[in-house]
């Protein structure tokens, strides 16, 4: 029985959401040092209702995208590859997709804490999660935003 809802669940999960992913970041630092940096991404698993898409970024193929992504028959990247090879290319290019949405909702927190001569300074800044899709093109995958209408 469980077989079959992990089934389900998997069917899907293929079949909706099919180019959405979230994506969200974080980063601390203590005394202007950096000691955490995490940036995640996940594949969608409902597709959004009522979104307006928003061009956020490109990403420009390197070499070793363009031998591991699949081609049509034309020799042009693939849009329509599965879902898991869509999430190896962007976890391939994390840092790039963190610049493409630096300008999206973000929460800063800042503690300071001083003791007479010492003072101790945190900072916390968290990229919200946000949903967005990729298009592959010719020469390079477009990002956008999907914002609530």
């Amino acid at each position: 029985m469980e077989r079959i809802i992990c089934l389900l669940i998997f069917l899907s999960f293929e079949l909706f959401a099919q180019d959405e992913f979230i994506f969200w970041a974080e980063l601390s630092n203590k005394n202007l040092i950096l000691f955490h940096q995490s940036q995640n991404l996940s594949p969608a698993m409902t597709k959004s209702q009522n979104v307006q898409s928003e061009f956020a970024c490109e990403i420009i193929y390197t070499q070793k995208d363009l031998t591991l992504l699949p081609k049509t028959e034309l020799g042009l990247i693939d849009d329509e590859m599965p879902k898991n090879q869509k999430l190896n290319f962007l976890n391939s290019h994390r840092d790039e997709l963190s610049e493409c949405f630096i300008g999206a909702k973000i929460s800063v927190k800042d503690i300071v804490k001083s003791d007479f001569a010492k003072a101790q300074s945190e900072t916390y800044i968290k990229i919200l999660p946000l949903r967005f899709s990729v298009e592959f093109g010719e020469r390079s995958a477009l990002i956008y935003y999907l914002k609530k209408k």
